[in-house]
């Protein structure tokens, strides 16, 4: 398995948003290093038909999920099942945190 990335290398634009992702087209997972400034947040919402892991590579922040809020640092690794209420809010020296689940397949029309 080749290495995609190094997030240590990675530019600093974007400041916010997904930072990397996988582009490789045969492959049953997706990933993203999402960033988030400090202050920063992702309101809570209910996510997608996948159970998503996340792995916390800098900064620091909160998860916001139904039941609680979590403190978020480097190193962290969290499950969040499908179809649960999540959310983030970056700390101040940001968030950054990288995202791991099965590839959703896009929706295709077909012919009856």
């Amino acid at each position: 398995m080749p290495v995609l990335t190094n997030t240590s290398d990675l530019p600093e634009q974007p400041r916010r948003g997904a930072a990397w992702s996988i582009v490789e087209p045969e492959r049953e997972l997706d990933s993203n290093l999402i960033r988030l400034p400090a202050g920063d947040g992702i309101d809570p919402h209910v996510g997608a038909e996948v159970d998503t892991l996340i792995h916390v590579v800098s900064g620091s922040g909160t998860l916001v999920t139904e039941d609680a809020e979590e403190p978020l640092r480097p190193g962290d690794v969290a499950l969040l099942p499908r179809r649960t209420v999540r959310g983030f809010r970056a700390g101040d020296d940001g968030l950054e945190y990288l995202t791991v689940h099965r590839r959703r397949r896009s929706l295709q029309i077909q012919r009856r």
